[in-house]
């Protein structure tokens, strides 16, 4: 499964990714060694925290071994910065440093928030919510129809999370008129996004 995922980071990494910017900023694991030692343990009490390989101090929280192998959250993180690179650039490496301290702690349950607003920017009263960014490096994402991370809003919360590294803040009420930040192109970005992750079955 690694291997694959190198193989397939690095082919759309040389097509479209200049320099330091791309995915192959990622792709050093200088870690490897305490990569290859934090591993989901069946035989171990849950929720456990294991470090996602290629991201120097990220890692996720997981319900259970399959609320998803660390390889796989990798490769979505991947994706993203990619598209992010694509569409908004990263020259002062903002974005890549954020998602190298990033928690992602996967839920089993859609939470409950008094407030919430859609992405037009409409507030939404006890809104049900697959996914909230809790600080400027924590985020809670449900694990997503189908046991899938291309249908959970992981994409959706790392941009929440891209826009605070950038903004100090992560544009709560989206395409809304309350903050700057989120626009139409982030919306479109995540759509891409998921359509890379699921041609890739995950």
């Amino acid at each position: 499964m690694l291997k694959k995922i190198i193989i397939i980071i690095s082919m759309f990494c040389f097509v479209s990714c200049p320099g330091h910017q791309g995915t192959s900023a990622f792709l050093s694991n200088n870690y490897k060694k305490m990569y290859k030692t934090s591993v989901c343990d069946e035989n171990r009490e849950f929720p456990q925290m294991i470090m996602i390989p290629f991201f120097e101090n990220a890692t996720q929280v997981v319900p259970n071994c399959e609320t998803y192998p660390k390889h796989q959250t990798a490769l979505a993180m991947m994706v993203f910065y990619h598209h992010w690179v694509k569409y908004f650039g990263d020259n002062e490496l903002k974005i890549k440093q954020a998602l190298e301290k990033a928690m992602v702690t996967w839920g089993t349950k859609k939470k409950t928030l008094k407030l919430a607003y859609n992405m037009e920017g409409k507030k939404i009263v006890n809104a049900t919510v697959i996914g909230l960014t809790q600080s400027s490096s924590l985020v809670w994402v449900w694990q997503g129809y189908g046991h899938k991370i291309s249908e959970s809003s992981l994409i959706h919360e790392l941009i929440h999370l891209s826009l605070r590294a950038l903004n100090g803040h992560g544009d709560f009420d989206h395409e809304g008129t309350k903050r700057d930040g989120w626009t139409a192109e982030h919306t479109k970005m995540i759509i891409e996004a998921k359509n890379m992750l699921r041609s890739f079955n995950i």
